[in-house]
């Protein structure tokens, strides 16, 4: 039997990514009696996929006694990220007893489908300490309870835990954690209001730079929202990546954020990326960017969009608000010359105004810009708007203007139209970037053959000039000269 599990181990040694469905909905389902019989012949303490590396789990909220054998076939010490979805309550508990011994080595975790209760809470957090190769956890509705908090605090190795909809437990709310040790990134989807309270009860969090939230922003929530914007700054000192995503209905009266709802964060001077979306938009003007940017001398991303859906409590998806925007196209030129080193903009930009693209002698240029998205942005002259943009960046950078899901009202089509112009300015914009790098290609080999012809003319030149200096004057694209200062060759 030896020899034939051998043959068999040929095949099974080559999976590294196995996703499994005990319940699909298309195909045939896995003879497991077929699989219990070929386990049987393996040599013990072998697995069944011993390269195993990514493993999904879909138990189809079975219960336990149905789901779990399958999962403890395939579970093996190669695993390193493992996905547990649609696993019942009851029968959490009875998975995570084995993930200690079965997948020592394991650095990714994820539950989701399963809601749970303080008590699979808390043989969450048993499981977890004792996972200490875990460096990304993420949880949906799960309960936050001060064992779980606890756990992400004292977690020799975990760097990055998204919780969404969690259910803060009131002792949870009161309860403070032993310093954070590891924990760099935290993401949660949760009641803005709760979140506020649990972050008032904490003592700082100095090893958390970056965060993802999300949580209802309408009128009653707002406050809350200005409210966590000052927790963020008091409580995380070294915030390097923020990204704040408001989800509220779009009523005909909504507002959309504007920069005083998010004021205190301007004081977090070490902010490199941020991301601020909204249902109704993001309102700034010329004044307001500029002294964001002042603000955040390191910033990298900067992104103030709309969120392109939200949910009614009971599920159907709504559409953004969209109104045109208002933020000329030139601000452009206030963020290149605050921050040249920006990689990646995101804005709601108003480009149908007449603008000079002619780039003045003294003008900053992005230096590093790799992405400008535009998305329900309004234009009106292509080509002018493709040469404005050609001139601001010393390198082709990628410009996107997304289709967005949903957009609330009858504007779809006026939607639609402005897409079709901004895929025209891309169009432009290729070509010119194109023109320009044949240029600065063909200026290169002239520098090569001037050089070429110079040392010839200047070979038979004495020991006496030999510390000398000759200057060329030559032209470049966009009617610069560029002098070059080459020493005069050597006999």
């Amino acid at each position: 039997m030896n020899s034939a599990w051998n043959r068999f181990e040929t095949y099974t040694r080559r999976v590294r990514t196995l996703v499994f469905d005990i319940n699909p909905t298309t195909g045939d389902a896995l003879n497991l009696t077929a699989l219990q019989t070929v386990m049987q012949f393996r040599p013990s303490a072998k697995d069944l996929l011993p390269n195993l590396r990514k493993f999904t789990y879909k138990a189809g909220r079975l219960p336990s006694v149905q789901a779990l054998p399958p999962f403890l076939i395939f579970l093996g010490a190669s695993i390193v990220k493992l996905k547990l979805l649609e696993i019942t309550p009851m029968a959490l508990p009875d998975f995570l007893e084995h993930l200690t011994q079965k997948v020592p080595q394991v650095q990714y975790v994820r539950i989701e489908g399963t809601e749970l209760s303080q008590t699979g809470s808390g043989a969450l957090a048993s499981s977890l300490i004792h996972l200490e190769k875990l460096r990304d956890l993420q949880v949906s509705a799960v309960s936050l309870t001060p064992a779980m908090w606890d756990t992400m605090a004292q977690h020799p190795s975990l760097l990055s835990a998204e919780l969404s909809l969690p259910r803060f437990v009131p002792d949870a709310i009161s309860f403070q954690p032993k310093a954070f040790t590891k924990l760099r990134n935290l993401a949660i989807q949760a009641d803005l209001g709760s979140l506020c309270s649990l972050l008032e009860s904490q003592n700082d969090l100095p090893t958390v730079t970056c965060v993802d939230i999300r949580g209802n922003v309408g009128d009653q929530e707002r406050s809350y929202f200005h409210r966590l914007c000052e927790l963020l700054f008091q409580k995380l000192s070294d915030l390097a990546s923020v990204r704040l995503r408001g989800r509220t209905r779009p009523l005909p009266e909504g507002e959309p954020f504007g920069l005083e709802d998010f004021r205190p964060l301007l004081r977090c001077k070490s902010i490199q990326h941020f991301h601020l979306e909204h249902p109704c938009g993001v309102s700034m003007n010329m004044t307001e960017v500029a002294e964001l940017l002042d603000a955040w001398p390191c910033i990298d991303t900067l992104a103030l969009q709309y969120a392109t859906f939200g949910r009614y409590s009971s599920g159907m998806i709504y559409g953004l608000k969209w109104t045109p925007p208002t933020l000329p196209l030139t601000v452009l030129d206030t963020v290149a010359e605050k921050a040249p080193q920006i990689r990646e903009l995101r804005l709601v930009l108003n480009a149908s105004t007449a603008i000079d693209s002619t780039l003045g002698t003294h003008q900053r240029q992005f230096e590093r810009l790799q992405e400008l998205e535009v998305t329900l942005s309004t234009v009106d002259q292509p080509k002018d708007v493709a040469s404005y943009l050609a001139q601001r960046s010393k390198n082709r950078f990628s410009l996107k203007f997304l289709s967005p899901q949903k957009v609330q009202g009858d504007v779809l089509q006026k939607v639609d139209g402005e897409k079709a112009k901004w895929d025209q300015v891309v169009d432009y914009l290729d070509l010119l970037f194109d023109q320009k790098e044949r240029l600065e290609q063909g200026f290169k080999l002239r520098m090569v053959e001037e050089r070429a012809r110079l040392v010839q003319e200047l070979g038979g030149v004495g020991a006496r000039s030999r510390d000398k200096q000759v200057e060329m004057c030559v032209p470049f694209y966009g009617g610069r000269i560029i002098i070059l200062s080459l020493p005069c060759p050597h006999e």
